[in-house]
C-alpha cells in the first residue's frame, strides 16, 4: 500500500474528529498558519502536527515512506520504560497508532508522541557555550544517560544533537524509529545514523546495544572540548555536530580541530584514545567508560585517510536549478558561488538578506538570511558582504519562491564558506578514498584514567536559559513538505488583504513530464521487411493444404 503525500496528511489533520481514531487527538486542534491551514513540519521520511488540547500538545509524526517494525519497537520500550524507572526522566511519552489516521478512506499508522519544549542539543550549546559550568552540568547528565542506557541494554540508534532536548532543566531523547531493545529478535536498523556521530565502519547490518557506543563518545568528546575552551564551539559549530565533523575522522592526522584538541593538556589522552578508535573494527569500539578509563586495547601505529560517509544528505550543484527543485521538501546540501546580494525588510520592519548563486532575474538559487541569522551574523563581527564572490556549502530544507529554489537559514553556522571552487568541486564529486590495511593490535598496557568517573553520576538538572522554547519547531521548522491543495480560508482566519512577504510564501513546484525519447510506428526506422508476394497458384495450394 503506498504512503500518503504531505498535502494529503494536510487535508486530513483538518478535520481531526474525522480522520484520527485516537480519543485525545479526536478533541484537538492542529496547529495553523496563514488563511487557517495546518502548519505542517518535515523532517526525513516524516511530517510532523502539533495538536493542541486543554489537556496538553501532541506531536503526530506521520509517515511518508517504510520505516520497518515500529509497532514492536514503541511498544517494548514503553514496558521498558514502565519497568525502569531509572530510565523513565529521559524518554517522552510516545505511542504507535497502527491505525491513526484515515486518509482517502484507508488508516495509516502514525506516531503520537508528548509535544516538548526546549532545544536541541547544539542549539542549547550555542547559547550557553561560554558558561563552563552550565556546559559541565551537561556533560554530567549525559554521561548518566548513556551508563543507565548500557547497563539496560538499549541503544537510540541515532544518537546526535537532534534528537538529545534539554528541555525545562532535563535532557530528553526524542525519536526512537531505530531503538534498539534486548530480546526482541528479528528487528534492523532501518538507518545508519547521522554520518558526524558515527564510527566509519557502521552499515545497517550493525545493530545491536553497542550501536550508540561511537556517538556517545564524539558527543563527550565535544562538549568536554567546549567545556575547557569555549571558543571551539565559535570556530567549528555548523549546524550539523558537536564541533566534531565526519571530515575530521576522515583525515585525522591533519584535521585542524583535532590539532587543536590534541592542544589541551586534559584532553590529549582521550584525543590519542578517539584517533585509536576509530581504526578498530565497529565491534571492537570501547564503552564510554572504557574509553574514559582507557581500559580498552589500541593500535596508536595507524596513520592515513578513512573512507567515510560524505553527506547524511543528498549533494547538489547549485547551478542546476530543476535539479534543486526536485528534491523540494527535503533536507540537502547546496555547493555554489555567490555571485550577488540584496538586503531588504519585510512589511513588519525587519531586515533579510538574499544571497543568490547567479545574478538576478537569472539566479539559480538564493539563500536567505533573516532578522535572527543577521543578529547571529553580526555578533561574529562578520559582514553580509563577506559571502560575496564565495564558494559557499548551504545545508537546509529546499523551498522555492517564483519558481527559484532557495533554502532559508536558521542559524548561520548552515552557511560555511569554502576555500576555493575545487573544495567545492571535490564536494559534488567525493572520490572514495582507500582506508590503509589494519596494523598489528599491540597488547592491552595500563593507562591512568583521564578522570574518576562514577558509575552512576547522579543526574543534575541542566540550567537552562530560556524556557517555552518549541522544540519541534526548532526541529522541523521552516520544513516545507508537499504544498497543500488550495482551500477556502475559514470563516475564524479571514484571507489577509496585505501582500505576502517572500518569507510566508512558498510556490509549488511544477512537475514536469520527462522527456521520452521515442519513434514513431510509422516511422522508417521501425520498418521491418516486406515478405515477398505470393502469386495465384501458391495462394490456391496454401487454400487446400
Amino acid at each position: 500500500m503506498a504512503f500518503p503525500r504531505g498535502d494529503e496528511y494536510n487535508q486530513a489533520v483538518q478535520n481531526p474528529n474525522i480522520s484520527f481514531t485516537d480519543v485525545a487527538l479526536q478533541r484537538s486542534q492542529v496547529e495553523t498558519q496563514l488563511f487557517g491551514l495546518p502548519k505542517p513540519y518535515s523532517g526525513g521520511f516524516t511530517v510532523t502536527y502539533k495538536l493542541q488540547s486543554p489537556n496538553g500538545n501532541w506531536a503526530v509524526r506521520c509517515f511518508t515512506r517504510q520505516v520497518r517494525d515500529l509497532e514492536k519497537r514503541y511498544k517494548a520500550l514503553s514496558a521498558l520504560v514502565q519497568s525502569n524507572p531509572s530510565l523513565a526522566p529521559y524518554f517522552v511519552e510516545a505511542n504507535y497508532l497502527p491505525s491513526g489516521i484515515r486518509i482517502n478512506g484507508q488508516l495509516h499508522g502514525i506516531i503520537k508522541m508528548r509535544w516538548v519544549e526546549g532545544d536541541p542539543l547544539n542549539l542549547y550549546i550555542g547559547k550557553i557555550y561560554q558558561q563552563s559550568h552550565v556546559v559541565e552540568g551537561i556533560l554530567t547528565t549525559f554521561v548518566g544517560l548513556v551508563q543507565k542506557m548500557e547497563a539496560a541494554g538499549i541503544a537510540h540508534g541515532d544518537l546526535q544533537h537532534g534528537n538529545i532536548i534539554i528541555s525545562e532543566g532535563k535532557m530528553l531523547l526524542i525519536d526512537y524509529d531505530d531503538i534498539y531493545l534486548p530480546g526482541i529478535p528479528g528487528l534492523k536498523a532501518n538507518s545508519e545514523g547521522q554520518p558526524n556521530y558515527q564510527h566509519p565502519k557502521r552499515t545497517q547490518q550493525n545493530y545491536g546495544k553497542t550501536i550508540d557506543r561511537f556517538s556517545a563518545i564524539v558527543i563527550y568528546l565535544g562538549l568536554k572540548a567546549v567545556k575547557l575552551k569555549p571558543a571551539l564551539w565559535a570556530k567549528y559549530d555548523n549546524g550539523e555536530n558537536i564541533l566534531i565533523k565526519n571530515t575530521d575522522i576522515a583525515n585525522l592526522s591533519v584535521s585542524p580541530l583535532m590539532q587543536e584538541l590534541s592542544a589541551i593538556t586534559e584532553l590529549k589522552p582521550l584525543v590519542d584514545r578517539f584517533k585509536g578508535i576509530c581504526y578498530l573494527s565497529f565491534d571492537q569500539v570501547p564503552t564510554l567508560n572504557e574509553f574514559l578509563e582507557g581500559a580498552f586495547t589500541y593500535s596508536t601505529t595507524n596513520t592515513g585517510t578513512i573512507t567515510v560517509r560524505s553527506s547524511q544528505y543528498a549533494v547538489l550543484d547549485g547551478r542546476k536549478k530543476g535539479s534543486i527543485l526536485e528534491h523540494f521538501g527535503e533536507r540537502v546540501e547546496v555547493i555554489g558561488r555567490i555571485d550577488a546580494l540584496r538586503e531588504s525588510k519585510t512589511r513588519y520592519g525587519a531586515p533579510y538578506v538574499f544571497l543568490n548563486f547567479g545574478v538576478y532575474p537569472n539566479q539559480t538559487f538564493t539563500v536567505v538570511i533573516w532578522s535572527d541569522g543577521l543578529e547571529q551574523l553580526s555578533a561574529k563581527g562578520l559582514s553580509i558582504n563577506s559571502f560575496k564572490g564565495k564558494w559557499v556549502s548551504v545545508t537546509g530544507v529546499v523551498g522555492s519562491y517564483k519558481e527559484v529554489p532557495q533554502i532559508a537559514v536558521e542559524t548561520i553556522s548552515q552557511i560555511q564558506i569554502l576555500d576555493n571552487e575545487k573544495v567545492a568541486t571535490d564536494k559534488l564529486n567525493p572520490k572514495s578514498i582507500p582506508q590503509p590495511a589494519p596494523q598489528p593490535v599491540p597488547q592491552p598496557r595500563p593507562v591512568t584514567p583521564v578522570s574518576s568517573v562514577p558509575k552512576n553520576p547522579p543526574a543534575p538538572k541542566v540550567p537552562t536559559p530560556k524556557q517555552g522554547e518549541e522544540v519541534f519547531n526548532t526541529l522541523y521548522g521552516n520544513r516545507p513538505v508537499t504544498p497543500a491543495p488550495t482551500l477556502q480560508p475559514s470563516p475564524r482566519h479571514p484571507p489577509q488583504s496585505q501582500p505576502i512577504s517572500p518569507k510566508q510564501t512558498r510556490q509549488p513546484v511544477k512537475p514536469t513530464a520527462p522527456t521520452v525519447t521515442s519513434t514513431p510506428p510509422n516511422s522508417s526506422t521501425n520498418k521491418q521487411p516486406s515478405p515477398p508476394k505470393k502469386g495465384f497458384w501458391r495462394i490456391l495450394a496454401d487454400f487446400f493444404s
